[in-house]
């Protein structure tokens, strides 16, 4: 439930971007391709603030136990996810609307950061080795579930309420609802106790004093290292989905309600291809079945776009599901393998910490991507004819090639005791 709210959330702010920027932005810079990315920062403010969270998190999960936690981490980034609802807006507060705004999103991302920390070895702890890469598939899948719950939610209301009363006041409904699932996995988490791998790794005395810093001596440091550029490549992959999908289908012609309902198809397609392929690495080996990932989307990132950028443009329907479907899959079906991958590379007192913060590590550089992608998006022009599909083909194509090559010279884990894990 927690990585389901974390995309429940943040798919708020991809598909709601130009109403948020219309409601935080000057009217002047609103309606530009430049204002669009600069509402995207508060998307990149969530992202950067995810290692610093890790690290406070993971530091406490493995210190602490995994389920207290995420108790703490669910009732933090929840509140924070709320209390978006109340900010005031440009015409309001001017400037000070928009970094309130960034603020939150800042709070939220550290809380957000924890969840992973100790959410993705409470899950893989909790899992039997024969099986541990289809939960993987699933835990991460339910990520896609937010993503396309969300984006079928930001189209009910835009139909519900008009795209007037959207910008007025409506969106702050949107963000209210992320209460309710809050609320489930809550309930959920207090009912569970902690894993009994993290329960006998405290009983032996094998904890450390301070876990994340062991991060930073050899050989976990080599570890870390290894799974900075793997995330690097991931998060480029996931980005080229979040931050594009609906600037591709707006500026080509689709209203935001239509194009937040074929962003929610994508998010299905990512949580059954997640799904698969986190099953597929219990069968091919997770080194195997990520290089396979990385070859296969950097081959099909420009046909992919391509087609969904022509859909919107031609409102051709068969092409936008069609497009969807191949942006959503080649875009998240490596991530089906990042809770069991990572966990099965760190040790039991110092896997939350090194999950944790190696998961949000590939952040510190895929986070800016709407900065870097303002003179992408000049360069590409003659390419895109003022859309952006271009360049969310570009970043795919780059993430394909750093977490492919990052796999392939990492090791094989499959079929790792938790118990005696230990970092190579």
């Amino acid at each position: 439930m927690g990585f389901f709210l974390d995309a429940y959330d943040l798919t708020f702010v991809t598909a709601m971007t130009s109403t948020l920027a219309a409601v935080l932005l000057p009217p002047t810079l609103s309606k530009e391709v430049v204002g669009y990315f600069i509402t995207l920062l508060g998307y990149a403010f969530t992202m950067i603030a995810r290692p610093l969270g890790s690290a406070i998190f993971g530091n406490l999960a493995d210190r602490w136990g995994r389920r207290d936690t995420l108790m703490i981490t669910i009732v933090g980034y929840s509140t924070a996810s709320a209390l978006t609802a109340a900010i005031p807006t440009y015409a309001q507060a001017g400037w000070a609307a928009f970094w309130i705004y960034s603020a939150l999103r800042f709070i939220l991302g550290i809380f957000v950061g924890g969840e992973y920390a100790a959410g993705h070895p409470f899950a893989m702890e909790y899992s039997a080795p024969r099986w541990r890469g289809l939960v993987s598939g699933i835990v991460q899948g339910a990520f896609s579930w937010g993503v396309a719950l969300g984006g079928f939610v930001v189209a009910a209301f835009t139909a519900y309420f008009g795209q007037a009363a959207m910008q007025a006041y409506a969106w702050r409904y949107v963000f209210l609802t992320g209460l309710i699932p809050a609320v489930v996995a809550l309930y959920i988490r207090f009912a569970m106790p902690d894993t009994p791998v993290f329960s006998e790794a405290k009983n032996k005395g094998q904890l450390e004093k301070v876990p994340f810093f062991s991060l930073f001596r050899p050989p976990a440091l080599w570890t870390f290292l290894s799974v900075f550029v793997f995330m690097t490549g991931l998060f480029f992959s996931s980005y080229s989905l979040f931050y594009f999908a609906t600037g591709i289908l707006e500026k080509a012609g689709l209203a935001q309600g239509a194009a937040s309902y074929y962003y929610g198809v994508s998010g299905v397609i990512a949580a059954i291809a997640a799904t698969l392929w986190g099953f597929s690495s219990d069968f091919l080996g997770r080194r195997k079945a990520l290089v396979i990932a990385g070859v296969v989307s950097a081959i099909l990132a420009i046909p992919a776009f391509y087609v969904w950028y022509l859909g919107a443009a031609t409102n051709n329907v068969a092409l936008l599901y069609l497009g969807a479907a191949l942006a959503g899959w080649l875009t998240q079906w490596p991530w089906g393998l990042v809770p069991v991958y990572l966990s099965e590379r760190f040790a039991t007192q110092r896997r939350a910490s090194g999950v944790g913060f190696g998961y949000s590590s590939g952040i510190f550089i895929s986070a800016w991507m709407p900065l870097y992608s303002i003179p992408l998006y000049n360069l590409f022009k003659p390419i895109e004819d003022g859309n952006i599909w271009f360049v969310a083909a570009f970043w795919l194509i780059l993430a394909g090639v750093v977490y492919g090559i990052a796999a392939l010279l990492g090791p094989e884990t499959i079929g790792v005791d938790l118990r005696i894990a230990q970092e190579k």
